[in-house]
């Protein structure tokens, strides 16, 4: 750092992360406030300069000698673990400035000899008097795991029974009543129920009956806009998804597609066509914002969809080791360890960190916003056709202002009369319908091709996603559930695919 660059951070004045004192004569003083930015981002405390006015006054040499030693005191016996800030000093306009670096900690939360924790807000720092921030602080560090703590006044009751048999009989081939063990104590062992029977956050949420009885912020709230504008006081569609996280994710993805178009993307006229936002990308980020947020914030996880973009806003910042190039590059840290294990065996999911590399291969227009202040984390996805009230352009960006669309609209208008006279035209007396209808009777090897070209159409749709749900096929395939699983056992039989592995977690193979 150069005094040319001290000057210019006079300029701007102090921040969170910028600190101007004139002095420091105790050690306790500077050890509360390297407290309060190793709980938060980090930061500079210049001193030497003039905090009310912003003067560039200057240290002595035994003024910088003796705030040297209050700064090693602070750091290694007034802070709570101890800190390792970086001290410097530099002359600027003949005058002497020393610079205290903090980095932000990575075992919060720091406190001082009386237990007192400090945290930066703006220029100023507050001492944490709130349970649920002191909690947040240790999560951070890892030494505190919200979704293992008891949710009070449940039990072993609050849980579905079939979601657990379901989860034994794929993680171990066994049911719930052939473990060897009372199945209360095993799930302790997994801790899904607490050493007191009471169901932990995780278990709650994973195999609970109805979880937000219980914890009513953690579900999700789905709006469809019109528009671009999130304060838009019209909506086309919006749902509160409740259920446990396998229900989460499914309804939740079921929303997003269903106000998505399909764009042909040079496949033939019979094909359904290609979800304008990749499927694998939204899959995998709902994953991960069910899986990675923040247990501690209670607030749901919003899916906002408009005309150019969808925004998928998960509660909780990523953690402070992490950046969005790292996530970008496959690092990974495990907010949750018992959601990404429980997920890692009930869903497809890994923790390998693997998951925002497959969205952008899928889908490189994919943008990350990790909103610190507001601790959230903010996904969007472009999207990629037309939708009605805007023209976009190929990425969904660009748009039209409302009167070129009213122009182009109304060229396309026509007056009464000449639609009358259309209308006229397709009036058709009854035995021309009735030689119509008799002209579409098919015979038994028409009827045979419809069918195979259905059969044909899921081979593909397969092909394509290997690991696709019975009811996403029906969904991209216009045909009922029941309809999709009789083809799916005729192909089966036929020996054309073969399912491998469970269910869920499973995945198709063609032959």
């Amino acid at each position: 750092m150069t005094a040319e660059d001290i000057k210019e951070i006079v300029k701007c004045g102090e921040n969170s992360t910028v600190q101007f004192k004139l002095l420091f004569n105790k050690a306790e003083d500077i050890a509360n406030e390297l407290i309060a930015f190793s709980n938060s981002n980090g930061g500079q405390i210049f001193i030497g300069i003039n905090d009310k006015t912003g003067e560039i006054e200057g240290l002595t040499y035994k003024q910088i000698q003796d705030i040297g030693s209050l700064i090693a005191s602070a750091a290694n016996v007034g802070v709570h673990p101890s800190v390792f800030p970086i001290v410097d000093s530099k002359t600027v306009d003949g005058k002497a400035v020393m610079i205290i670096s903090v980095s932000r900690g990575i075992t919060p939360p720091y406190s001082n000899n009386r237990g007192e924790v400090y945290v930066k807000q703006g220029p100023d720092k507050r001492r944490v008097t709130d349970s649920n921030e002191m909690l947040r602080l240790f999560a951070m560090s890892g030494n505190y795991q919200p979704d293992r703590q008891p949710i009070h006044g449940t039990s072993l009751n609050d849980l579905d029974q079939y979601l657990l048999n379901d989860y034994f009989e794929r993680t171990l081939g066994l049911s719930s009543d052939n473990l060897g063990m009372p199945l209360e104590r095993a799930l302790k062992n997994l801790f899904i129920l607490d050493e007191n029977g009471e169901a932990t956050l995780g278990g709650l949420m994973f195999f609970g009956k109805k979880p937000q009885l219980k914890c009513p912020s953690f579900n999700i709230k789905a709006v469809w806009f019109y528009g671009n504008s999130i304060g838009g006081t019209e909506y086309r569609s919006s749902a509160d998804i409740d259920g446990p996280i396998q229900r989460l994710f499914d309804d939740g993805l079921r929303f997003i597609i269903s106000c998505l178009h399909r764009i042909q993307a040079g496949q033939n006229f019979n094909s359904v066509g290609k979800l304008e936002i990749p499927e694998v990308a939204l899959s995998e980020i709902l994953q991960n914002a069910l899986v990675h947020r923040s247990w501690l914030k209670p607030a749901p996880i919003r899916l906002l969809i408009f005309d150019n973009r969808v925004e998928i806003i998960s509660p909780g910042a990523l953690h402070p080791t992490l950046t969005v190039d790292d996530i970008k590059m496959g690092n990974a840290y495990q907010r949750n360890q018992l959601m990404a294990t429980l997920c890692a065996k009930t869903m497809n999911y890994r923790g390998l960190g693997s998951g925002i590399i497959r969205a952008l291969q899928s889908d490189p227009d994919i943008e990350f916003h990790n909103e610190a202040s507001g601790d959230q984390f903010r996904v969007i996805f472009w999207r990629k056709t037309i939708t009605i009230g805007i023209v976009g352009t190929e990425t969904g960006k660009g748009t039209e202002p409302k009167d070129q669309i009213g122009e182009k609209i109304g060229k396309k208008m026509e007056p009464e009369d000449q639609i009358g006279e259309k209308i006229g035209k397709k009036i058709e007396t009854e035995d021309q319908i009735g030689k119509k209808i008799g002209k579409k009777t098919e015979t038994e090897d028409q009827i045979g091709k419809k069918i195979g070209k259905k059969e044909d159409l899921l081979l593909k749709l397969i092909s394509d996603n290997p690991e696709t749900s019975i009811s996403n096929l029906a969904h991209l395939s216009g045909m009922a559930t029941s309809t999709v699983q009789i083809y799916l056992d005729k192909l089966k039989s036929a020996g054309k695919i073969k399912r491998i592995g469970p269910d869920k977690g499973g995945h198709w193979k063609v032959l």
